[in-house]
């Protein structure tokens, strides 16, 4: 009996080369799978990190908007405030002046008056 070696090798290199063709369609099904998983975890996380940021950023908008009016009107007011005391504080003045003013004005009536023929 006489044994065919070369078609024993013929077989194992056949069964060898089906094995790592196997192989090789396997590893890159999971890769892809691996890769297709890892975008899809990324993805997820782009949204909910942008529908985070979007409920924060509305957050920060309407606060910060209600804080800058609130700032605004307390620097108006502050400056109305000061506007007033100062006004108050010349009122005195002004009325000094506006009545000199008025007696400048009535003496030059009576030097008028007086070089009026009668």
């Amino acid at each position: 009996m006489e044994l065919n070696l070369d078609l024993f090798l013929v077989a194992f290199l056949h069964a060898a080369f089906i094995a790592c063709v196997l192989l090789l369609v396997i590893s890159v099904m999971l890769t892809s799978l691996l890769l297709a998983f890892a975008i899809g975890l990324v993805l997820i996380l782009i949204d909910d990190m942008y529908n985070i940021f979007l409920c924060f950023s509305s957050y920060i908008e309407t606060v910060v908007k209600h804080n800058l009016e609130l700032g605004f009107v307390l620097i108006v007011y502050k400056l109305l405030y000061h506007v007033v005391a100062i006004f108050l504080v010349s009122k005195p003045f002004f009325e000094c002046k506006i009545s000199q003013i008025k007696v400048k004005a009535r003496s030059a009536m009576n030097v008028i008056d007086g070089l009026r023929p009668s």
